[in-house]
C-alpha cells in the first residue's frame, strides 16, 4: 500500500506538471497558428519575445533560443515520465488496461490530466 501511495504521488506531480506544461504548448501553438508568432530569447528580441514565423528556418535571427520548439521538447521529454508514472500507478493498483490509457489522455488533452489525476486518486484512496 506503501508502495502505491508512493507511485500515486509521483502520478500527481507528474500531471501537475505536465499538465502545466501542455497549457504552455497549446498558448504556442495559438501564437504560431492563430498570429504567426514564435517564442523566441536572446538576442536583439531580449530575455523574451515573439517574432514573427518564418517561411523557412533562414528566417529566424541567428542568436537567441526557439523557446517554441524548446517548449515542445521538454513537453515531449515530460510525457514519457508522465506514461512511466501511468505505467506504474496501473500495475500496482491492478487496474483494467482502459484505464491505463484514460490517464495517458492526461498528457496530450488539455486540463484533462488535473482531472483524471484528480478521479484516479478518489477512486484509489475511498
Amino acid at each position: 500500500m506503501e508502495t502505491l501511495k508512493s507511485a500515486l504521488a509521483f502520478y500527481r506531480v507528474c500531471a501537475l506538471i505536465t499538465g502545466s506544461f501542455l497549457l504552455l504548448v497549446v498558448l504556442e501553438m495559438v501564437l504560431k497558428y492563430g498570429f504567426g508568432q514564435t517564442i523566441w530569447s536572446g538576442g536583439n528580441v531580449g530575455f523574451i519575445g515573439l517574432v514573427p514565423n518564418p517561411v523557412d528556418e533562414t528566417g529566424l535571427p541567428t542568436d537567441g533560443v526557439d523557446l517554441s520548439r524548446l517548449l515542445l521538447q521538454i513537453h515531449g521529454l515530460l510525457y514519457v515520465v508522465y506514461l512511466f508514472a501511468d505505467f506504474r500507478v496501473w500495475r500496482l493498483a491492478n487496474l483494467k488496461f482502459k484505464d491505463f490509457l484514460i490517464i495517458a489522455m492526461g498528457g496530450v488533452i488539455p486540463v484533462t490530466s488535473f482531472v483524471i489525476e484528480r478521479q484516479y486518486h478518489k477512486k484509489l484512496f475511498k
